[in-house]
């Protein structure tokens, strides 16, 4: 799948601070993906890399995060901290400086969630001498790929630091919304901001159910 896609999702839920806007949202999303991209689309949802169970960390500083701004970007080093300064994320910085970029070059490789995943695993692969050099230009990489809004969410999941307002409760319930809604005959209405369902009991039945099995597996994906 194009993480072009998932990274509208996240402008989506950017938009809003609604809890069930955010439930209503993901769970539209995860009905249209295939089972091949599921577990990674919901990790990238979640803003993670690895699943709760796994210790690993990408352990990339923001220091490291403006210069490889910089490189994909072709602006000074200064000239994104003055950035990061005006707007305290470096995701949006990227998003600006990629954009007046790609305005003047021929475009990007198209991004698959897959390939934005794994080369995010690779980070933590890179050790030893040269490995910050090797970081850097491994996310250079990516940004360099990247439109100006996949730029953005590729550096604040590098950082651990989303924005979009999503938690594990929202999860949960999109995959209920997403994957049981003929049992639970849930009916959001945007307008109002409230679900109308016809049946409490038996939703909540299915709300346990996944809850259960992420309590068993720490891993939505």
């Amino acid at each position: 799948m194009q993480y072009s896609k998932l990274a509208d999702v996240y402008d989506a839920l950017e938009s809003t601070t609604k809890r069930l806007g955010h439930v209503h949202i993901i769970s539209e999303f995860l009905k249209n993906v295939s089972i091949l991209d599921l577990g990674t689309t919901i990790l990238l949802l979640e803003g993670r890399v690895f699943p709760r169970w796994d210790e690993r960390e990408i352990g990339m500083a923001s220091k490291m995060m403006l210069k490889a701004i910089s490189v994909a970007s072709g602006e000074s080093k200064e000239r994104v901290n003055s950035e990061w300064k005006k707007t305290g994320d470096l995701g949006t910085v990227s998003h600006n400086l990629i954009k007046k970029k790609k305005q003047h070059t021929l475009g990007s490789h198209e991004l698959t969630v897959k390939k934005v995943l794994n080369n995010l695993r690779k980070l933590v692969t890179i050790e030893g001498q040269g490995s910050v050099d090797k970081k850097i230009s491994l996310v250079a990489e990516l940004l360099t790929s990247a439109k100006p809004n996949e730029a953005k969410y590729i550096v604040r999941t590098i950082l651990n630091d989303m924005r979009i307002g999503v938690g594990e409760g929202s999860i949960r319930d999109a995959i209920v919304w997403a994957f049981f809604g003929k049992e639970i005959k849930v009916n959001y209405n945007k307008k109002e901001n409230n679900v109308e369902m016809e049946d409490r009991e038996n939703y909540n039945k299915y709300v346990d159910a996944v809850q259960r099995a992420y309590d068993i597996t720490n891993d939505f994906a």
